[in-house]
This record gives C-alpha cells, structure tokens and sequence, in this order.
C-alpha cells in the first residue's frame, strides 16, 4: 500500500512539478492563471489525454501476492482505478484532472483543475495559486506523450529502490454523435 502511494505521489508531483507557495502574507504572491489566445500547437493539444502506461527504469514488484515478479511496467502492477486519470485541455485555457472517473466503483477519486499553456515540450500548469512546468515528449505524430519522474519506491518486500518514472498519456478521440 506504500508504494500504490508512492506511485500516487510521484505521479502527483510529476504532474504538478515545483511549488511556488500562495500565502497570506504579502511578500509571496500568489501565481495567476494562464491568460491570452492559444497558439496553433495549443490548439492541436486541447482535448483530452488519458493515463496508458507507467514503467520504471528498474525492475520492481509492487504486487503482494507472495510471488516474486519484478517488472517495469507498474502500469500492469497497478488497479484499473489507480490507471484511470484524464487530464482535459480546453480551449479557453482551463484543463482538469480527474482520477477515478471513468473506471465504475473506483474509492479513490481526485479531481482539481487549473490553467494550462504550452511551448515547444514544455507544459506550464497553474492550480491553486501553485505552478508547474513539465517537459513533454511527443511521438511522431503528437498523439502521445511522456513525462518523467524520479523517486523512492517501497517494493512489496519493503525494499526501498531509486527509480525512473516514466508516464505516458494518450489522446483521446474525440467522441462522435451519431447521425440521425
């Protein structure tokens, strides 16, 4: 159980990068939101992105189910509603985030949203009065993309192992209403 949160962790800090802290006091400023008309390659990237797959770069098992069967792909080694994470980019520059949404009778939810603008490979988010800038790397056909993370993580025997985390999101298409 740990390391499903470890991995929630780092998926969260993976996703929301460094913190700029937004308190009362008035030498810390709070980071506005993102503002202004999306570019041609931000209007290419709205729409929705859904979590398919989580690998490691070291074998780790996190399953505890009294057999030893490390493998990098923590995507497998995971629930589907731990799997189930959409984030959407929307035109008017909000996106949200919501685990746990689309998997019936998932527990465990999480959803916030935020602003979003993107340049290049770098994907800027602001939720809560906090920023995070994460580099993104974009298939061929910029239908996929990947971001990475480094951490601890707690193997079912309790063995703590540096890793390389590296998730990846695929577009969603977008669904179309039948004729009539």
């Amino acid at each position: 159980m740990k390391t499903r949160k470890l991995i929630a962790a780092s998926l969260f800090v993976a996703l929301t990068g460094l913190f700029i802290s937004c308190d009362d006091d008035d030498t810390v400023s709070c980071t506005p939101d993102y503002t202004g008309a999306l570019s041609d390659e931000e209007t290419t990237f709205v729409g929705s992105w859904e979590l398919t797959g989580i690998t490691s770069d070291e074998e780790i098992d996190l399953t505890d189910d009294e057999e030893d069967n490390p493998s990098t792909d923590i995507y497998a080694q995971q629930t589907e509603c731990q799997n189930d994470i959409v984030y959407t980019f929307n035109s008017d520059r909000t996106y949200t985030y919501e685990q746990g949404g689309v998997v019936e009778d998932c527990e465990a939810t999480e959803d916030f949203s935020g602003s979003w603008k993107l340049g290049g490979t770098t994907l800027g988010l602001v939720t809560n009065c906090y920023e995070s800038i994460q580099t993104l790397e974009f298939n061929a056909e910029e239908t996929e993309y990947t971001v990475q993370t480094s951490g601890i993580a707690t193997d079912a025997s309790g063995q703590q192992i540096q890793i390389v985390v590296t998730y990846t999101y695929s577009q969603k298409l977008a669904e179309i209403e039948p004729a009539n």
